[in-house]
């Protein structure tokens, strides 16, 4: 017998990629305009990844000079909840095993934190994490 909710599921599914497409690139836009944000309030920002072909809804800097780990404490005591590499890295204090492999120096993928986006994620949210970045670098830097 043919599975019919698999079925269903699957003409619901392709019924939705043309929204998802248009979703992705909104995102994506997003993403865009934040990390110029970031590179404009943090001159010690280094975006990882390539420019153009990587997912729309994740946005990675190595912030040179600064802890990773140091900059994840400032943005989550402001509300702003990233991480300092993948998933499946979770908890190790070793820098990224990709950045590394794309031949960033292991000091500097040390400082390295991801940010991620959702389809729910608004211009707004993003605007007041670019503020918590500069003001959480200003911190741990000293300057505030």
């Amino acid at each position: 017998t043919e599975n019919v909710a698999w079925a269903v599921a699957l003409a619901t599914a392709l019924e939705l990629l043309p929204e998802a497409d248009a979703e992705a690139r909104r995102v994506a836009a997003l993403r865009d305009a934040f990390s110029l944000q970031v590179m404009e309030a943090a001159p010690n920002a280094i975006p990882t990844g390539h420019p153009t072909d990587r997912l729309a809804s994740i946005a990675s800097f190595c912030f040179v000079g600064v802890s990773g780990e140091s900059i994840l404490v400032k943005l989550e005591e402001r509300g702003i909840i990233c991480s300092s590499g993948s998933a499946c890295a979770a908890g190790s204090d070793d820098p990224s095993h990709v950045l590394l492999a794309i031949g960033v120096e292991p000091e500097i993928a040390q400082s390295a934190v991801r940010f991620s986006f959702a389809h729910d994620t608004t211009e707004e949210e993003l605007e007041g994490a670019v503020i918590a970045i500069s003001e959480s670098l200003a911190s741990i830097q000293g300057l505030r």
